[in-house]
């Protein structure tokens, strides 16, 4: 029988806080809490190809709503491999648990193999940092650790683990004590009283909901109460069922004009769980300085960040939801027919958006120019939208705006998009996402270029029997840095165009289900084959190299 060890309170301390998987790339420094894991048996370890796939995995995992995502890297190069994934999750306010070996305290400060300042390097991109010291010392920190990562506004937690705590002898008496929660803050009922008459009053009031504004029901509550129209932050369009009579679309890249309107023209904005990011703001330039802003957000950090609110409420977004809807009917009721105009308003507008959704026609002969055509494909991502059991996956590509401007979303927790930047994200994310709801079937739609970076684990997706179908957006190109030098650098193109193999044959030979698409007759039919088959799936549509955003939109100038 092995002796408790360092490494033995780490895994009974997971498994207290409810962790069922870990994602990771063995190393020196982590082999000792690998074997724990194996010993143990509680804790599902997956090993990937590469370290940045082990924490968007764990990324993943997180969103699709299983217990907190948990990867793990060895020392220096490992875990420089993982800061992708952590600034990622940071970005996206993302609860993700990092754990990371490190040389042993006894050689620190020598320069030793793959020495790394583990905590000073993380620090600028996680919520804590911390490297524990005694081995008795680590379900104090570590369970804080998972604490702080899904407490208030989420992020990721970096616990550096160095190799001597991890082999030393654990204390019999130390044990982790019990998996501990806090309740969110609950809105001022003064500010709330405010924020509620100022909703009241307004003539053209609008409701932004970002990521923090996950109760749709508390959401819709307030839209209908109020008689205000909602848009969602860039990417976050399952906040609300996109089919309601109160949403008016996603706001950021590939926006509608009706959507980025009804903020220009707001004279009350409602902006709930938003951190009025650069894309969602078009550059700060969206909300106009004449609207009285009600903020809420969970963090006391984020209110007048960047605009200052007239009213900001320290809240959880469903609680200051629920608060400004209880409010508002007796104020509501003496308003002088204000919310009857306001309803008439909301009522044109979704009008409105519902003509500018309408996706344009394909290519006359069906086919795309060289290959499938976007249309085709967002009919295709429409379908796999409305089915049950589908979790839709976007990634960062050039084809993103289609599903911005044309996909409706109407069940909860179908869709999630990557706000973050990090290009790769998306099939790593999707198989996390598979693991947290084995009831239902992920789609990741993926470009060439993000696939090509995390093409190797696909091999892990087959070796763990993952069923992920990816969908792979095909044009030879990194298509958004190509639409950039066509509209700002005179077509001079340079560094964009990519050689791709035959990306179904590359599924097949790792064992994976895989079909290749040239024409929009093709894709339904494949999409449908690869659903079929119980195992994970690649479907490779080809388009033309020059196929890109929807007709009128061109990307924002870099400045």
């Amino acid at each position: 029988m092995t002796d408790r060890i360092g490494a033995d309170l780490v895994v009974e301390s997971l498994a207290v806080e409810g962790v069922t998987h870990v994602f990771g790339l063995p190393g020196t420094t982590v082999m000792d809490l690998i074997d724990a894991l194996a010993r143990d048996g509680r804790i599902r370890y997956l090993s990937t190809r590469h370290e940045q796939v082990a924490g968007f995995m764990a990324d993943g995992f997180s969103r699709a709503g299983g217990a907190p995502g948990v990867c793990l890297a060895s020392r220096g190069p490992g875990a420089a491999n993982l800061a992708i994934a952590v600034q990622n999750a940071h970005d996206e306010s993302v609860p993700m648990l990092v754990l990371i070996g490190q040389v042993p305290g006894s050689i620190t400060e020598r320069r030793s193999f793959e020495e790394m300042d583990v905590v000073a390097a993380f620090r600028p991109m996680t919520k804590w940092a911390v490297e524990i010291h005694r081995p008795e010392r680590i379900p104090e920190l570590l369970q804080r650790a998972v604490r702080t990562a899904v407490t208030g506004r989420p992020g990721p937690v970096v616990v550096s683990l160095p190799l001597d705590v991890l082999q030393a002898a654990a204390p019999e008496e130390v044990t982790p004590g019990p998996r501990v929660r806090f309740h969110p803050p609950a809105p001022d009922p003064a500010g709330v009283a405010e924020a509620a008459a100022l909703l009241a009053a307004a003539e053209r009031p609008a409701i932004i909901a970002g990521g923090g504004a996950r109760d749709r029901a508390a959401l819709l509550e307030l839209a209908d109460a109020a008689s205000a129209p909602v848009v969602s932050t860039w990417l976050r369009k399952n906040a609300v069922p996109n089919g309601h009579p109160a949403y008016l679309g996603p706001l950021g890249y590939g926006a509608h004009e009706v959507s980025d309107q009804l903020v220009r023209d707001a004279d009350v904005i409602v902006a709930l769980g938003c951190r009025f990011s650069e894309f969602t703001t078009k550059r700060w330039t969206l909300v106009p300085p004449s609207a009285r802003l009600v903020h809420v957000d969970v963090d006391p950090a984020e209110l007048g960040r960047v605009y200052p609110p007239r009213v900001g409420l320290v809240s959880d977004a469903t609680a200051a939801a629920h608060a400004l809807t209880a409010a508002l009917p007796r104020l509501v009721a003496a308003d002088g027919g204000r919310a009857e105009r306001r309803r008439q308003r909301r009522e044109a507008l979704r009008k409105e958006y519902e003509d500018a959704s309408a996706l344009p026609p394909s290519e006359p002969d069906g086919s795309g120019a060289g290959g499938v055509s976007s249309p085709a494909l967002t009919r295709a991502a429409r379908n796999l939208a409305m089915r049950q059991g589908i979790v839709l996956v976007q990634d960062v590509h050039t084809f993103g705006p289609w599903m911005a401007r044309h996909v409706a979303v109407d069940r909860p927790d179908s869709y999630y998009g990557s706000a973050g930047g990090a290009m790769a994200w998306g099939f790593p994310a999707a198989m996390g996402m598979a693991l947290a709801r084995p009831d239902q079937r992920v789609v990741a739609i993926s470009g060439d270029g993000s696939f090509w970076m995390v093409a190797q684990d696909l091999e892990t997706c087959v070796r763990e029997r993952i069923p992920v179908l990816n969908v792979i957006v095909n044009n030879y190109a990194y298509g958004n840095t190509r639409d950039r030098q066509r509209t700002a650098h005179g077509g001079r193109y340079h560094g964009v165009f990519l050689g791709n193999p035959d990306f179904a044959a590359y599924a097949r030979l790792l064992g994976a289900h895989g079909v290749r698409v040239t024409a929009d007759g093709e894709l339904e039919p494949a999409i449908a084959e690869a659903l079929a088959h119980p195992g994970p799936s690649i479907v490779d549509v080809v388009q033309d190299r020059m196929e890109g955003l929807p007709p009128g939109l061109t990307p924002p100038a870099a400045r």
